[in-house]
């Protein structure tokens, strides 16, 4: 197994999130997240949202970086977790929602 494919079902596992929660996220099938996770194909359209939701840099999913994924990963809550599976099975426009609100809030917290 390579070390992209490596580091992303740590990460995953890490995370407690299920291979088809990381599909959702990145808007592709489970079987196209599989084969990252297997090696078959390598994410490169998809590095960036991954390094987001994982928390982690693009040098590290790529093995440019070798920091533990104890320093690199925030451990999160069973609260954030549940939060993030119910806005994966959100629709497009439930998920636009969210994000305007979130934005607005934290736009006002933050100025």
């Amino acid at each position: 197994m390579d070390i992209i494919a490596s580091r992303l079902r740590e990460l995953r596992k890490l995370k407690q999130l299920s291979q088809e929660d990381v599909a959702k996220y990145l808007g592709i099938t489970r079987t196209a997240y599989n084969k990252y996770e297997s090696g078959d194909i390598k994410p490169v359209r998809k590095l960036n949202e991954l390094a987001i939701l994982f928390n982690v840099s693009v040098d590290y999913l790529l093995g440019r970086e070798e920091s533990t994924l104890e320093s690199k990963v925030r451990e999160v809550s069973p609260h954030i977790s549940g939060q993030l599976r119910k806005y994966l099975d959100l629709s497009e426009s439930g998920k636009d929602i969210v994000d305007i609100t979130l934005n607005a809030v934290y736009e006002q917290e933050n100025h």
